[in-house]
């Protein structure tokens, strides 16, 4: 093959594809070293490295751009929250089963063995109503109802811490007809109607009990039981020989006009029994200073039979006896009453 002549070289070199033709011409090894050439003038070489300046710059800027790109999406993305995740669902499916029911064979009735019948009860006959008149047993005596006395129904008093003694009541209330004397022979008054008898009790007694062993040595009547305290050597008004161991036993009849429930107060010293219809409804009995003892006791209509025994102990400080009662709704105690105040029945007098 022959080498292409130097002016069509050049004549290459003059169009646009030089570059194809001159790597062409390097791949067959055919084409002539150029020329060498004069070196291109200051003013291209200064624009020429201008050039090459001015391309570092802009890559510069290029990639300085893209830097702040890249960081700028980096920032958005890991200011984006997550995405919330989805809700599960749960599906539950139910099976329902059923289970057959288990038939218990009805058991056979083994052969040869046959159930007797079941014997029928005959219905009893009706007995005919029994006759009064044709009762064996003979008609009881008829039994009159002997009256029973009410029962007295004592309720406890409340406990009483060294109370003073009560005040005796006002003048004003006392029963014109007073006498002067507590104690006179009862045939000699006949307006009084509590009966005592007069015991001489030994040295030492402890309760009015001790009047059941001995005998009383005298007899006297009083209207009232409304002895104030007063000193032993006073001595009851009517019984001024006896201040000291002696005993009085009272028995009177009160004629309550109306069912109740009433407040009674025995006001004593030295020991005090207060008995309604043979029971006791307040003990104050012993030796002490003067000191009542009350009790809420249910009375009814009718006469009621009272009793007091009342003692006197060693011959120092006082002596006082009084009876009160307090009617229902009323504020303060007072006597009895004596229109309401009767002799004991004989029948009274002669128990112990």
């Amino acid at each position: 093959m022959r080498a292409p002549n130097a002016s069509a070289v050049r004549g290459v070199h003059a169009h646009s594809g030089q570059t194809s033709i001159h790597f062409y011409c390097l791949w067959k090894r055919m084409c002539p070293i150029p020329p060498q050439t004069s070196p291109p003038p200051p003013e291209a070489q200064a624009e020429r490295r201008w050039g090459r300046e001015y391309h570092r710059y802009a890559i510069g800027i290029v990639i300085a751009l893209h830097l702040a790109l890249g960081m700028s999406v980096m920032l958005s993305t890991s200011r984006t929250p997550s995405p919330e995740p989805a809700p599960r669902s749960v599906d539950v499916v139910l099976f329902e089963t059923t289970v057959p029911e288990k038939t218990i064979a009805e058991a056979k009735p083994e052969p040869g063995k046959v159930e007797p019948p079941a014997a029928e009860i005959p219905p009893l006959p009706e007995l005919p109503p029994a006759k009064v008149g044709e009762s064996p047993v003979p008609p009881q005596p008829v039994v009159e109802a002997i009256p029973v006395p009410a029962v007295v129904e004592a309720i406890p008093a409340p406990a009483v811490i060294a109370p003073p003694p009560p005040p005796p009541p006002p003048v004003a209330k006392a029963e014109a007809s007073t006498p002067p004397k507590l104690f006179e022979e009862c045939v000699d008054s006949p307006d009084r109607h509590m009966v005592a008898d007069v015991y001489s009790l030994r040295t030492g007694t402890q309760s009015v009990m001790e009047m059941r062993r001995r005998k009383p040595i005298k007899r006297v009547c009083l209207a009232q039981l409304n002895i104030a305290p007063r000193e032993f050597r006073e001595g009851f008004p009517g019984l001024d020989t006896t201040t000291d161991w002696f005993g009085l036993d009272i028995r009177f009849t009160v004629n309550v006009a109306e069912a109740g429930t009433w407040e009674l107060m025995l006001f004593s010293d030295d020991g005090a029994i207060l008995s309604i219809d043979e029971q006791d409804v307040i003990n104050n009995d012993g030796i002490h200073p003067a000191s009542p003892e009350m009790a809420m006791v249910k009375l009814d209509k009718g006469l009621r039979n009272f009793r007091v025994r009342y003692f006197q102990g060693p011959a120092h400080g006082y002596l006082a006896l009084m009876l009160g009662w307090r009617k229902p709704g009323a504020a303060d105690f007072d006597y009895l009453p004596r229109r309401l105040i009767g002799r004991p029945p004989a029948a009274m007098l002669a128990r112990e």
